[in-house]
């Protein structure tokens, strides 16, 4: 079985997909200004940031347009192409979570500029507060004498965190973000 958390595809266009096309547009402008400009420094800089983005948009992939949840596994997509992690091979799994917007910054295993990190806005996903939570169940399990855990586990003293998969909770189980 598995489950797959989606990305509003009208809201991807605009927030991820339209903000990388024009992130290219502008390097390639400012990459012909610093040819023929003065402000060589600025055009530059602009460049760089531009350049920045559209990696992560379209090179890297950091913002997944799916979650897709397996039995073995969590697999991250983008652009018809998915990056898969068997739980078993996860030996780092750390999260930066945003509770009052719904994001959650990811690096898997030994991230690096090309793969492993990921911006994931669950609160634009099907499903999000679930995504939101299963995410933190895995970090939790994966480290669990982190300090974070440690204050979880001690604001959180009778709740099991233990990630379960989605199609594994019985009916009626609480599965919202205990506030």
């Amino acid at each position: 079985m598995s489950k797959t958390y989606a990305y509003n595809p009208k809201e991807y266009f605009t927030q991820i997909t339209f903000i990388g096309m024009f992130c290219a547009a502008v390097f390639v402008l400012c990459i012909v200004m610093c040819v023929i400009s003065e402000l060589r420094l600025l055009f530059g800089f602009v460049a760089l940031v531009a350049g920045y983005t559209v990696f992560n948009t379209f090179v890297s992939r950091s913002n997944p347009s799916e979650v897709i949840l397996e039995e073995d596994g969590i697999s991250f997509a983008a652009y018809g192409k998915a990056v898969k992690y068997r739980f078993e091979d996860i030996t780092s799994f750390r999260a930066k979570d945003f509770q009052m917007t719904g994001k959650i910054f990811l690096r898997v295993n030994k991230s690096s500029l090309f793969q492993g990190r990921y911006w994931i806005n669950t609160a634009r996903f099907n499903d999000g507060a679930e995504l939101f939570l299963y995410l933190l169940r895995l970090e939790h399990q994966t480290h669990p004498d982190s300090l974070k855990a440690k204050a979880w586990e001690s604001t959180r003293p009778g709740e099991d965190k233990t990630p379960v998969l989605p199609w594994q909770i019985q009916p009626g189980e609480d599965r919202e973000i205990k506030q």
